[in-house]
């Protein structure tokens, strides 16, 4: 995990925290409307919170392609 991940992970625990703060205490009038508008609410945040930690990590080459690639470049004669 890379800071940021960590700072990702801390900033969805921050929003849902702030979510539930402010959509409790739930009264009888309209119980599930609320609830279920919470629940959509934390959904939202969740799937954005993967979609964002998933691509966050970016894409990194292995060791095994960077060798690969020098040596084809060596063989070619186009490393500089």
């Amino acid at each position: 995990m890379n800071g940021r991940q960590i700072i990702i992970l801390i900033s969805a625990i921050i929003v849902s925290a702030l979510i539930v703060w402010h959509d409790l205490p739930i009264e009888f009038p309209g119980i599930i409307v609320r609830v279920f508008m919470m629940f959509v609410k934390l959904s939202i945040v969740l799937a954005l919170t993967i979609f964002v930690y998933i691509f966050a990590d970016g894409k990194k080459k292995s060791a095994m392609k960077e060798q690969a690639m020098i040596s084809a470049q060596h063989m070619h004669g186009t490393l500089c």
